[in-house]
């Protein structure tokens, strides 16, 4: 019988990424091809670690090794590409319990909105991940190495000289011995990468190593993006733990404007902190405030602020009272 068979684009591109690396070690661009699109999709995180595990399982290096030069054609029978596909679909109910996101590519850890979370590494180390960020972890025999993809993470490394700790973001690259720093992508709040450390000392420099390492020590930061290359600021032991008190599901604002501060909400929670003055979007606070409790946080802003509180289904409206009925929604986001 003729006829086209579909299949899943999610599966059939995690083939493709597994088929690429079984024919050798992929080049840099490629890399960062692979992880922007496991990014992109939570899906794709699972889809790439069930790929790797069916064909360590299943030794189908030649269907494998085909899935990208199979023409999108009509044939007699089941293509190469196909094969594999309908593989893995007849693989997926027997390794579901056992893939946890893992390939020989690395783990990969994700959060989802909301979700704070600390993995233990197999070295004694530890990353935490705030809401929405994702990491992928490899090590080597002398190197390890970790990929910040989205959001922020705290890592505490366990001290090995001889296996020097090593975080990328984006052009960014950090390493540490022995240390407890953080990293972020938030572009909201650092328009680049933003390096914090807690204790001990890290050398931050570019991934490529085209800029010498600049040693950066604890209660100090650096911003790095393309404009201005790698700045260097101190930071306050106060304003260190303030920054990070997203650990314990926390938001501490000290004079951020209003909306920047309903912006950071909406990392952790899917109801919207609107503002339609910018007068009132431009006001400052000062507070730590629950993270999941945006509602609870605009309630006390609008008492100490002289502002009205609207909830409409998942938006809450901060309005001054003359305004409070009268003005064009516009959303923070």
């Amino acid at each position: 019988m003729h006829g086209a068979v579909d299949t899943n684009p999610i599966d059939d591109q995690a083939a493709q990424w597994v088929a690429r690396e079984d024919r050798g070690a992929l080049a840099p661009d490629e890399v960062a091809e692979r992880d922007l699109w496991l990014a992109a999709d939570r899906r794709h995180f699972g889809a790439y670690a069930r790929a790797h595990a069916v064909y360590a399982r299943t030794g189908r290096a030649r269907a494998l090794g085909s899935a990208e030069r199979v023409p999108h054609t009509r044939v007699n029978g089941p293509r190469p590409r196909l094969q594999w596909a309908m593989g893995l679909a007849a693989t997926l109910c027997l390794l579901a319990l056992g893939v946890h996101e893992h390939s020989d590519a690395g783990d990969y850890h994700v959060t989802r909105k909301g979700e704070i979370l600390r993995v233990p590494l197999a070295d004694g180390s530890a990353v935490t991940l705030d809401s929405g960020a994702a990491v992928r972890v490899h090590y080597t025999g002398t190197r390890r190495e970790i990929t910040l993809l989205r959001g922020e993470a705290l890592f505490d490394v366990a001290k090995n000289r001889a296996r020097p700790f090593v975080v990328t973001a984006r052009d960014t690259a950090v390493t540490a011995v022995g240390t407890s720093f953080s990293v972020s992508l938030n572009e909201q709040r650092t328009h680049g990468v933003e390096v914090l450390v807690r204790e001990g000392i890290v050398d931050v420099a570019t991934a490529t190593g085209a800029v010498a390492p600049t040693r950066l020590q604890a209660n100090y930061r650096a911003l790095a993006n393309r404009t201005h290359g790698i700045r260097i600021e101190s930071v306050a032991h106060d304003d260190l733990d303030q920054q990070l008190a997203w650990r314990e599901g926390m938001l501490s604002f000290n004079g951020d404007t209003l909306s920047v501060a309903a912006a950071q909400f909406l990392r952790y929670s899917d109801v919207r902190i609107m503002i339609d003055d910018p007068l009132v979007g431009s006001r400052r606070i000062v507070g730590l405030y629950s993270a999941n409790d945006p509602l609870g946080f605009a309630r006390s802003v609008a008492l100490s602020l002289g502002l009205e509180v609207d909830q409409q289904g998942n938006d809450v409206w901060l309005r001054t009272p003359h305004n409070a009925f009268h003005s064009a929604p516009r959303s923070l986001q």
